[in-house]
């Protein structure tokens, strides 16, 4: 066998420069080597182990190519200085190259291979550095930085830098901390960069989304799954994380359909059949589900002279099934995930057909029935149905029996989006409220949310385990079609075993605490509806009764209040004033960056808590944030931000259809289990506070500019009048200033807080 030509003769003067970078950049970058070693211990047969005998593509026995780079004045001034030659690590400590010296290799911190090998020393340091960072990035009272951290000119210059870095051992600059040349350098300027105003989603008052505090056990999951790395695609890479998520599928599909033990033992593990699908979230389950629905309205017919829509496409498979169109029909409420499913399976926007909702925000049923039909007449094939387990905006559950019976009758898919709602399966006091789930072709369920697991955990269920052969899809050499590969059925190819963590969830949770923690959301959101709706400022119009743990209602200016409480509508020109008073609410709210008190926690001492009536008295004339809170930043310019009290919090915004009018209106979520009803009751209190300057603004705003003023010397005085929150009745007030906490035994008094 002819030998490989050897590498040329180094040049004096060179540097080892890795092959990984083209000759031109290498000169004008790369100062110093970062040596590639050979993976194992193994030798070629052609080769001796000698410099010479190693391939063109190799320098040396530690994996650096010689490409010859002029030698600068600072290289000739030192010439026994090994960092500037080729001289290799091990050449330097005078021990021979080769398999030892290749495994030494790897703990040398100037090779790139040694972030590739375990060492305690290495992990363990920045194992301590991360704990320290996430225990303080848990539990130090900060601002939840739930809006811009920052003006958006600073923080584009805080991410400017768009080069690659080059060389590792190279210093490069990472924001405004410095340079970056090792792990724990990268580590601090990510802290400062990103970590420090990073938004605090497990604050027990951001009430305004479902990301929220997890259970401890999924940090340390997550770097278990980080350190095995699987890839759940195929059974070669995930040999035992695959049966896993087999299982953790089946767990779910038992509760929401129920079968038989002996039906769950023969498809939970088939490798033919499947009972669900792992995803990145709802989306990606629901566009899965709208794939699957889609196949299975345009399949190939018996005779073999079509092949489905699969495998000729939608024009010829409308044509063939005698359609003219396509659609997805659901409510006006629908995530905005079927929106993408039908761009990206060709009916376009035209394609999704939305039904309208009731005050309640579920959608009419009457409507449906009327809207399937109109549908029909055109001849536009109904690919699926869907009804909402828990509407992303409102928390509303849909009519799912009389749905599921709507689609039966006309044997039309019927695929129910539960990602928000599915969990009140587990409580014994919601799960009613689910009725006609079980009649479901499919269920989106997400993980990340009232699951308790980290993000991108998503799934979807298949109440039949040969609906995913609509969508399998197969290859050589992964995915094959007698493989018990998961991958088949995934629209995702590489996944990680995130499996794991809902998996987790569902045995340390369990049903009953799964079913405590969904309960409790709920009663606290129930609880807020009546607080709003008997609150003392009367600042704020309920839009619902929440039938989960999301809650709506919007601000109403001190003039409209009477109004609103007698149960007349407001006019246009009213409602809008009403809207972007809550609209300036939640964004100064959102926005607010308050510096943490050093005084003690208000929550174990009450008394560091804001007074009650300095804030919430409607017949006070102060509107005055009380003297023990902090003073406040924020990076929008309204007056209003300087004071929004210590630990404002934040609930998100959203815009529905009320009683025929669009409005803007606050969105709450309760999904944070360590709420507590204090925290809710400070949020709602710096909203008043906060609405009441938000008024002041407006009203200043809308005046006509004062006259100039007089003239110096002539004695007269401006006096400009500020419109003062008006007294409300007397005995109204005695009402709520008599109220004394109840006793064990006794009803509570409509309003009263608790906790669970």
């Amino acid at each position: 066998m002819p030998r490989r030509p050897s590498a040329p003769d180094v040049p004096q003067g060179t540097v080892p420069v890795p092959r990984l970078f083209s000759p031109s950049v290498s000169k004008s970058v790369l100062r110093d080597p970062r040596p590639l070693t050979p993976e194992s211990d193994d030798v070629d047969e052609i080769y001796d182990g000698s410099q010479d005998a190693f391939p063109f593509w190799y320098g040396s026995a530690t994996g650096t190519q010689d490409i010859p780079i002029p030698t600068s004045s600072a290289d000739a001034a030192h010439p026994g200085d090994h960092s500037r030659s080729g001289v290799s690590g091990n050449e330097k400590d005078g021990q021979a190259d080769g398999p030892a010296g290749r495994r030494n290799s790897y703990a040398d911190s100037d090779s790139v291979l040694h972030y590739f090998v375990a060492t305690s020393t290495s992990e363990e340091k920045l194992d301590q550095y991360l704990s320290n960072i996430i225990n303080a990035f848990l539990t130090e009272p900060t601002p939840i930085y739930a809006g811009q951290a920052d003006t958006p000119q600073a923080m584009r210059e805080r991410f400017s830098q768009s080069e690659v870095p080059v060389a590792r051992r190279k210093s490069v600059s990472f924001g405004s901390v410095g340079e970056v040349s090792s792990a724990e350098e990268y580590l601090r300027t990510v802290k400062v960069n990103v970590i420090d105003r990073a938004t605090r989603v497990s604050s027990p008052k951001m009430i305004g989304h479902m990301t929220t505090a997890l259970p401890y056990f999924h940090r340390p999951l997550a770097r278990l799954l980080t350190a095995m790395n699987q890839n759940v695609v195929k059974l070669e890479t995930a040999s035992t994380m695959t049966y896993l998520e087999r299982q953790t599928i089946g767990m779910l599909h038992r509760e929401f359909y129920g079968k038989s033990p002996s039906f769950y033992k023969a498809y939970m593990h088939s490798p033919e059949h499947s009972l669900g699908v792992f995803a990145s979230g709802g989306t990606i389950a629901n566009i899965t589900a709208m794939w699957a629905a889609r196949n299975r309205a345009l399949p190939a017919d018996a005779a073999k002279t079509f092949g489905g829509v699969e495998k000729e496409g939608l024009y010829k498979a409308l044509r063939f099934h005698g359609y003219e169109g396509a659609a997805i029909v659901g409510s006006r409420l629908m995530h905005y995930s079927f929106k993408k499913a039908a761009d990206l399976l060709g009916l376009g926007d035209d394609g999704l057909v939305t039904v309208d909702a009731d005050d309640a925000f579920r959608m009419r049923t009457d409507v449906l029935s009327a809207t399937l039909d109109a549908l029909e007449n055109k001849k536009i094939l109904v690919m699926a149905v869907v009804g909402i387990a828990g509407t992303t905006e409102t928390g509303s559950i849909d009519a799912l029996e009389t749905i599921a019976g709507i689609c039966a009758s006309r044997r039309i898919h019927f695929h129910v989006d539960a990602a928000w709602g599915g969990p009140l399966v587990f409580s014994p006091e919601h799960a009613r409220k689910l009725s006609g789930i079980q009649h479901a072709d499919t269920v989106t369920v997400d993980g990340h949310k009232q699951l308790y697991t980290p993000m991108g955990i998503g799934l979807l269920l298949f109440k039949h385990p040969t609906t995913a052969h609509s969508i399998r899809k197969t290859a050589n050499y992964v995915i094959r079609h007698d493989s018990p590969d998961l991958g088949k059925f995934t629209l995702e190819g590489s996944r990680p075993a995130t499996s794991l963590h809902l998996h987790a969830s569902l045995y340390l949770l369990g049903r009953d605490g799964l079913a405590c923690l969904v309960t409790r959301s709920a009663t606290l959101a129930r609880q807020l509806s009546v607080r709003i709706r008997t609150h003392p400022s009367r600042a704020f119009q309920a839009l619902h009764e929440p039938e989960t743990n999301i809650f709506l209602f919007r601000y109403i200016p001190l003039q409209l209040r009477a109004k609103v409480r007698a149960g007349e509508r407001l006019t246009d020109v009213e409602s809008a004033t009403a809207d972007e008073c809550t609209r300036r609410v939640q964004s100064i709210l959102a926005t607010a960056v308050e510096q943490p008190s050093s005084s003690t926690d208000e929550r174990k001492d009450p008394a560091r808590r804001p007074s009650m009536t300095s804030t919430l008295d409607p017949s006070s004339s102060s509107s005055t944030i009380p003297a023990q809170t902090t003073t406040t930043t924020t990076t929008t310019g309204s007056s209003a931000n300087a004071t929004t009290g210590n630990g404002g919090g934040f609930v998100s915004r959203t815009r529905v259809r009320y009683r025929n009018r669009d409005v803007d209106a606050f969105r709450v979520v309760m999904a944070n289990p360590l709420t507590s009803w204090d925290d809710v009751e400070e949020v709602i209190q710096h909203m008043v506070v906060i609405g009441l300057k938000v008024e002041h603004d407006i009203s200043q705003a809308s005046r006509p500019s004062p006259p100039p003023p007089p003239p110096p010397g002539d004695g007269a005085k401006v006096v400009m009048a500020v419109p003062l929150p008006p007294r409300v009745d007397e005995t109204d007030k005695e009402r709520w200033s008599t109220l004394v906490v109840p006793d064990a035994g006794q009803t509570p008094w409509i309003g009263w807080p608790y906790d669970l």
